[in-house]
């Protein structure tokens, strides 16, 4: 019982933002804050960008990646998500619809 009261007692973990940014590549993918999308962007855009970047994730790692390993860096909103759920759901209904009566169902 006593495990169960100190389980019970922990302080909740932080939720994730809302809306955060996602830096894709050679070099995985990291969920980071919009200034560090910011600042990485303007690394990138540089006339000759660093060979390095050197940057925080959201949970607060250390991140060194190679610049030329970077491809992509773009935001994720919660209404953005909430609109694709809603877009997905759609066309599942709509392929469901569209499937003849002997096919199996999903």
């Amino acid at each position: 019982m006593n495990r169960l009261k100190e389980f019970l007692n922990e302080p909740p973990e932080d939720t994730p933002p809302d809306d955060f940014w996602v830096v894709t590549g050679d070099c995985g993918f990291f969920y980071v804050s919009e200034h560090t999308a910011h600042e990485i962007g303007c690394a990138l855009d540089e006339q000759t960008p660093p060979k390095w970047l050197n940057f925080r994730d959201l949970s607060g790692s250390r991140v060194r990646v190679k610049s030329r390993q970077v491809d992509s860096i773009y935001e994720v909103t919660a209404s953005q998500r909430a609109a694709e759920r809603q877009f997905h759901r759609a066309r599942k209904l709509e392929q469901k619809a569209d499937r003849r009566p002997w096919e199996d169902d999903d």
